[in-house]
């Protein structure tokens, strides 16, 4: 009969010592795009500390990583929203950019990019067809090319 209680009470202690940082979590903000960057960019600058020595990259990189953890326990979950708002709106363009860059690159072997030359839209035509003549979609100006 005693074994049986203290199997009880293990698995008990061994169930609320799983769920500690469910709750300790509980109403604070977590983690989000913003918070990833500086992490990332406070161990890049770790890195570069272990290759250079110089004293002010190992500060910037530890003030990075608090001010990282800081973000993630934070309770104010409307500030760090806002924050990681700003932070997305700001990067935007570049976002944009390089997801347009990825994927142009990815599809090189099976389609050209053009752009208009009376508009300066961006056209995808398949590769490997001869000359053809490409119509615009946006301004219907029509033009030849070769793939």
């Amino acid at each position: 009969m005693i074994g049986y209680y203290y199997q009880i009470d293990r698995s008990e202690r061994k169930e609320s010592s799983m769920n500690w940082f469910t709750k300790m979590m509980y109403g604070r903000y977590g983690t989000d795009q913003l918070g990833f960057v500086t992490l990332f960019l406070a161990l890049i600058l770790n890195i570069v500390y272990t290759f250079t020595r110089w004293n002010v990259l190992y500060m910037i990189s530890t003030v990075l990583m608090v001010l990282c953890i800081w973000r993630i326990f934070s309770r104010n979950i409307s500030r760090r929203y806002a924050e990681n708002q700003k932070y997305l709106q700001v990067t935007a363009p570049v976002r944009t950019s390089v997801t347009h860059w990825l994927a142009q690159t990815r599809d090189l072997k099976t389609h050209r990019h053009y752009r208009c030359p009376e508009c300066r839209q961006k056209i995808r035509v398949p590769k490997g067809k001869g000359k053809i003549q490409i119509t615009c979609p946006k301004c219907r100006h029509e033009f030849v090319k070769k793939t």
